[in-house]
């Protein structure tokens, strides 16, 4: 074997930027606090959009039930936090 790594004929490869580039993130939905579903969406989403797609969740339906909504925090693209009475 000639040479080491260090001085090997093609060097270290280069970073391909556009690879690098993150297009979605992971979204956490909470109600009262606890997490009760994630999922990924775009890191453009609007935040009513988020809301939408959070309450739309089966998981989160589950939790709220007939429930009244007391308040949503919607911190887009990653939070969405429902309180409810009870």
């Amino acid at each position: 074997m000639e040479g080491s790594v260090e001085v090997a004929p093609y060097g270290w490869r280069k970073a391909d930027p556009t690879l690098l580039v993150q297009d979605t993130l992971t979204a956490v939905v909470q109600v009262n606090g606890k997490v009760r579903d994630s999922f990924e969406v775009s890191k453009s989403i609007e935040a009513d959009e988020l809301e939408q797609l959070a309450r739309a969740s089966a998981n989160v339906q589950r939790y709220i039930g007939e429930r009244e909504i007391v308040k949503v925090i919607v911190r887009a693209p990653k939070l969405v936090n429902i309180a409810i009475k009870g």
